[in-house]
């Protein structure tokens, strides 16, 4: 269905190297998960209900929060797409790791919430047994979970992006536990105890806990984590690669969203060179830079050394 749809509506879709075709898959996958999780809203509202099952009305309000994920998903992918202005000479890519941040910490909400309604409804009747129509909703409910988690997982795989990653744990998340909420109904008869609560609290801690990682690792993109070890020695690599550069120091390299890495370098050049021709060898060390690691980096030339005839 995905493909289907980003082959109408996502103009060269395969291109995912494009940062606009990037976006734009993220936003159709974030449109297609607040209709799923708003018709899963609806189902097990009803379900809760009939069956009095605070674990079935816990996941559809855990649903509802999954359709705001998405939504905050939509929004950091059509924001992260406005170009460069005045103020922000960079790009707005970061709103891309905020809004995985505020998805990150509704998740956790979601975690502390259902283990508070959990806790405290082990004193309530146990929950009616589940029909065959209701059944059937919830497992239909699980698959449409599974096909997100997919669906997500792939683009977190292709895409690098948070907000898929946080749209793919949250399904998850939802996968557990509406299993735990169908296995808690009909192992309810051989315990004595409020199972559906049990299970309540048992999901709350697979819910809360990739919410955590989820903050920890947006938390660590904006405070300025250091680039991949691998991509720092190609970099230095080709540095070094070049005719004259014997050296170079101060390496900053700064990323500005996904797909948007740029940093400067001082590199120890030779100082009876003329100007055109260390122009041109820096000219084509930035380029084969940003060739091969697609970051942009500007070097500035710092003269240590003459070459000697």
């Amino acid at each position: 269905m995905f493909n289907f749809l980003a082959k109408k509506f996502v103009k060269d879709y395969k291109n995912i190297d494009n940062p606009d075709v990037r976006l734009n898959l993220i936003s159709l996958s974030s449109i297609m998960g607040i209709g799923m999780n708003i018709l899963l809203f609806l189902s097990k509202i009803f379900l809760g209900i009939y069956t009095r099952s605070t674990a079935i009305l816990n996941d559809a309000f855990n649903n509802l929060s999954d359709s705001v994920v998405s939504i905050m998903s939509l929004f950091g992918a059509s924001f992260s797409k406005k170009p460069a202005d005045e103020e922000h000479p960079f790009g707005h890519g970061r709103v891309e790791y905020i809004m995985a941040l505020l998805v990150s910490i509704v998740i956790i909400y979601v975690g502390i919430n259902l283990f508070i309604n959990s806790a405290k409804s082990f004193n309530d009747p146990n929950p009616n047994g589940l029909s065959l129509l209701s059944f059937v909703i919830l497992f239909a409910g699980i698959l449409l979970k599974v096909y997100i988690y997919l669906l997500n997982s792939k683009l977190y795989n292709d895409l690098e992006s948070d907000l898929n990653l946080g749209v793919l744990l949250d399904a998850r998340n939802d996968i557990i536990s509406t299993t735990a909420i169908i296995l808690g109904v009909f192992l309810q008869r051989y315990v004595n105890f409020n199972l559906d609560a049990a299970m309540g609290v048992v999901v709350a801690f697979f819910v809360t806990k990739p919410g955590i990682d989820l903050f920890n690792e947006t938390v660590r993109y904006l405070l300025g984590e250091r680039i991949d070890e691998e991509v720092e020695k190609k970099i230095s690599d080709i540095l070094l690669s070049g005719d004259y550069i014997i050296g170079f120091h101060h390496l900053d390299i700064h990323q500005y969203g996904k797909g948007h890495i740029a940093g400067s370098c001082h590199v120890e050049v030779p100082g009876n060179l003329t100007v055109a021709e260390l122009h041109k060898e820096i000219d084509r060390i930035e380029k084969k830079i940003r060739k091969e690691t697609r970051v942009i980096l500007t070097l500035h030339a710092d003269p240590t050394y003459n070459i000697v005839d």
